[in-house]
């Protein structure tokens, strides 16, 4: 068997663009990625791809739970779902027909689309309002984004099609900084940034989305049931996979799943509203 071979130039840039199209808009450990390249190529090949895409701000290096995870550099746009692209303010962005791009500006707040289970909103956002007997009431429905961080799932659901919304959250500096996002997008007329209390909350919304842990998600049940109008949608992340289950039954008695998908060790699931 001969040995695994070193790349020219030509061969060095199809072997980034191959790293960066495993990683896609998810995350990767260093260890997957030589699994999967290694051979026919060589290791040595493989890790000097790596490092170039870091030192270029292509890839950046994350560490969770003591594991090491390369993913897209969120200092430049990255595409995170088929027309979702999310970019710094500032950066050069060229969208494909049909993309919506959001304007995130780094900040403390969660949600800036480092973690899959942004990710798995954002993309389970997508799928509702890519369905025909929602996306047809889209222009006059609005969403609800519980615990909203950044602002980026009100933002996305607003951006693809619905006419308005509310983000809630009860972290001073979290409204500061969604609020600016929702300013950088243009949005300041059609989404208000609020640390008003759910309890207080009393309309009916043609999506809600929540990014939360599992108790809260599942303590939040029978309150989304009346606020989710009827045919509407209700976005979920923030779980594990071997949690989906739970969080499914305890939304069972007026919901549905309509999409489900997983990213590492994190759930997102899109429920329907009776």
């Amino acid at each position: 068997m001969p040995p695994p071979s070193d790349p020219g130039k030509k061969e060095t840039d199809q072997l980034r663009g191959r790293i960066l199209d495993l990683i896609g808009g998810g995350r990767r450990t260093p260890a997957d990625i030589l699994k999967t390249l290694v051979p026919p190529l060589s290791r040595g090949a493989v890790q000097s791809a790596l490092r170039d895409l870091v030192a270029d701000g292509e890839l950046a290096y994350t560490h969770e739970h003591g594991r090491t995870f390369l993913e897209p550099s969120f200092d430049r746009a990255v595409r995170v779902a088929r027309r979702i692209v999310l970019a710094p303010p500032g950066r050069t962005v060229s969208p494909q027909p049909g993309d919506v791009v959001i304007r995130i500006r780094p900040g403390a707040s969660f949600g800036g689309g480092r973690h899959p289970t942004t990710r798995l909103a954002l993309r389970a956002i997508e799928e509702v309002l890519s369905r025909t007997d929602i996306a047809a009431a889209a222009a006059g429905g609005r969403v609800l984004d519980i615990g909203t961080g950044t602002g980026v799932l009100a933002i996305a659901a607003v951006l693809l099609g619905l006419g308005g919304g509310v983000g809630l959250d009860i972290d001073p500096c979290a409204v500061a900084e969604a609020r600016e996002n929702v300013r950088l997008n243009g949005l300041e007329g059609k989404i208000e940034i609020t640390d008003r209390p759910l309890a207080l909350v009393d309309r009916p919304f043609l999506l809600i989305a929540a990014n939360l842990r599992l108790p809260t998600l599942a303590g939040l049940a029978q309150r989304l049931e009346t606020l989710t109008a009827e045919g509407g949608g209700v976005v979920l992340s923030g779980i594990r996979v071997e949690e989906c289950d739970e969080l499914l039954s305890a939304y069972s008695r007026s919901f549905e799943c309509v999409w489900r998908a997983e990213e590492f060790e994190w759930a997102g699931i899109a429920l329907k509203r009776r």
